[in-house]
């Protein structure tokens, strides 16, 4: 990567123990997505992701400052600033209300299952009815490719780029050689999560928008929407920061 150096010292210069020896491999990839994320330390989990973004993003052409960046910009949305690798749908009702439309999860469903004030995390079975309710129905038939009872849980958000429904893992599964539609728990293990990624940015040929520093028009091909779209920017901004 280009000027990797003054990115590792920008990164020291931030907190970060790392050498400045121009080789941007796991250890600065890992300082990298713990500052994309606003993390003080680098956990065991990111840790881990630097080692695999190190090995599978120059595969994509994730190695220019402005593709990193973006690429970072939007996986530390999806991943809670790369602390998980499973979708979580611990919502509250605001917050349900809010990400899913009226066509998705209808006010009732909101008011059952969204997290009330002073209420724990929801359990696991409410969970995956929100799961099975906003990623099932027309919507998920037809945009998700989630076919049968339960995909919507089965198959919730997964890996960096959190992977969602039947027909992406089906696809990917092809693509990447991996059994993910009869496990697609696989999709948690840092590096399968960073490789189905990277299959997802090539196959969508993000790096050409990435090159043009089209945020928005890259959220909508990765996210089919806008959404998160204030924290995308905040993670590619904090990127750029260090890279470019």
């Amino acid at each position: 990567m280009e000027n990797a150096s003054r990115a590792q010292q920008r990164l020291r210069d931030r907190g970060y123990d790392i050498a400045v020896d121009g080789d941007f491999g796991p250890v600065s990839h890992a300082a990298l997505i713990s500052y994309v994320g606003r993390k003080r330390s680098i956990s065991r989990l990111r840790f881990a992701l630097g080692g695999a973004m190190a090995l599978e993003f120059p595969k994509v052409g994730i190695d220019r400052p402005l593709r990193l960046a973006h690429a970072l910009g939007q996986q530390t949305a999806e991943t809670g600033g790369f602390s998980s690798l499973v979708e979580s749908l611990n919502y509250s009702v605001a917050g349900l209300r809010a990400t899913f439309s009226r066509s998705r999860i209808n006010d009732a469903d909101v008011q059952r299952l969204g997290r009330k004030a002073g209420e724990g995390p929801l359990p696991v079975d409410r969970q995956r009815q929100i799961a099975n309710i906003v990623y099932g129905g027309s919507f998920g038939r037809s945009n998700l490719g989630n076919t049968q009872e339960g995909d919507g849980w089965r198959y919730r958000g997964r890996g960096v780029k959190q992977l969602t429904g039947r027909y992406n893992y089906t696809t990917h599964a092809a693509e990447l050689n991996l059994p993910i539609v009869e496990h697609p728990e696989l999709l948690e293990d840092p590096l399968q999560g960073v490789r189905a990624a990277c299959h997802f940015w090539d196959s969508r040929e993000c790096n050409a928008l990435a090159d043009q520093d089209d945020l928005v028009a890259l959220t909508r091909r990765i996210n089919g929407g806008t959404n998160g779209l204030a924290q995308r920017r905040d993670g590619m901004e904090r990127a750029k920061v260090i890279l470019v």
